[in-house]
């Protein structure tokens, strides 16, 4: 996952605190998402997207008028094609859901899917049975069903990373006093439990702001670059945690500031791309308004000071981040200046240093 336009800091790095400058970012090319494609992206852009060498998007699919997650797609910018790597038909997985997924280089997906025992058409799943991993050809085709030997009582699985050796990193949470607790289980390649991990023994708090925007805040991800893994909240009071290709705790990178929160990591070299969840207003009197556009920014840290390097915004808050190449974003949301509000996927460019424009008030 990914290099952009290098971070740029302001001349007065060198003598006084770094301040990380606003982009603005500006849209190049659109598509529109048509047909079998447009209705296979309806899952709220709420989970981790990411990009392969030749540009093409993997993004998680919801099954049709539920919220489980049955399917990762993967098509081109210009939406001419679509290849489904789906747990419909496998065994004890036809009502399952898709937790996380892991792009190899080579094309081949893994993907986590829970069993889902009791479940509604339109509700969560509300009972998980066993944990599996399915491993896909870059034509979508199934290699192989493993059955993990996880234990999900007080540990809820959320993230994937396929170690050296054919191993499995699996993380996960559990929640106790109001506090996040991040974990980590590896498993041997043929689905039994090699070793356990407890990465925050303090805890962290679910969220500073009661409410999450996505779920990525509380889940914890793991993502592998540079030949570690990355595991993290989507909230840079926990801080992130880095391990070894074996699956060995190396480091501890704290992200400033600590309170932040975020969805959709991505990390390019030494560098973290986030979602950033930026409050709009503080409410009074009950209700919020909001004048001028409304912004959504990309913030990128500096994995070795763990200071902000630079902010990117645009103007349209609907769209989440998809993936990041040498000069541009893409981007995929809701085209607003269509009267029904289009699924679009976006390129979009920097166009110059500056502060967002719009304002928000709250009366």
């Amino acid at each position: 996952m990914r290099s952009l336009c290098g971070a740029v800091l302001l001349a007065s790095v060198a003598v006084a605190a770094a301040f990380a400058v606003d982009f603005r970012l500006a849209i190049t090319k659109k598509t529109i998402l048509k047909g079998e494609l447009e209705d296979l992206i309806t899952f709220g852009l709420l989970k981790e997207m990411t990009c392969d060498s030749n540009g093409n998007i993997f993004s998680p699919s919801n099954r049709k008028y539920s919220s489980a997650i049955n399917a990762i797609v993967r098509f081109p910018f210009d939406a001419s094609s679509y290849t489904e790597f789906s747990i419909d038909s496998l065994k004890d997985l036809t009502n399952g859901t898709i937790t996380d997924f892991d792009l190899e280089p080579n094309g081949e997906l893994f993907v986590l899917a829970r069993q889902v025992l009791k479940f509604s058409d339109v509700e969560v799943p509300m009972e998980f049975g066993d944990s599996f991993v399915v491993h896909y050809d870059k034509n979508g085709q199934v290699l192989s069903q493993l059955r993990l030997r996880l234990d999900s009582h007080d540990f809820s699985p959320t993230g994937i990373a396929v170690m050296k050796g054919g191993e499995y990193l699996v993380v996960g949470y559990h929640q106790a006093d109001g506090k996040t607790f991040v974990g980590a289980e590896i498993f041997q390649s043929g689905g039994n439990l090699k070793t356990r991990v407890d990465l925050s023994r303090g805890g962290t708090k679910s969220s500073k702001r009661g409410t999450v925007a996505s779920l990525r805040v509380v889940h914890p991800a793991a993502i592998k670059a540079n030949g570690l893994v990355y595991v993290l909240r989507g909230t840079t009071t926990e801080p992130v945690y880095v391990l070894s290709e074996s699956g060995k705790p190396i480091n501890i990178i704290q992200l400033k500031p600590t309170d932040v929160e975020f969805d959709s990591p991505m990390i390019q070299g030494k560098e973290l791309i986030i979602h950033e969840h930026r409050a709009q207003a503080e409410e009074e009197s009950g209700f919020k308004i909001h004048v001028g556009p409304q912004w959504a920014y990309a913030t990128v840290f500096n994995l070795e000071s763990g200071e902000i390097a630079d902010h990117y915004y645009w103007n349209n808050i609907t769209a989440s981040l998809a993936c990041r190449t040498s000069r541009s974003f893409i981007l995929i949301g809701q085209d607003q200046s269509t009267p029904d509000f289009k699924w679009t996927i976006f390129e979009e460019e920097p166009v110059g240093a500056g502060k967002p424009m719009g304002t928000v008030a709250a009366y």
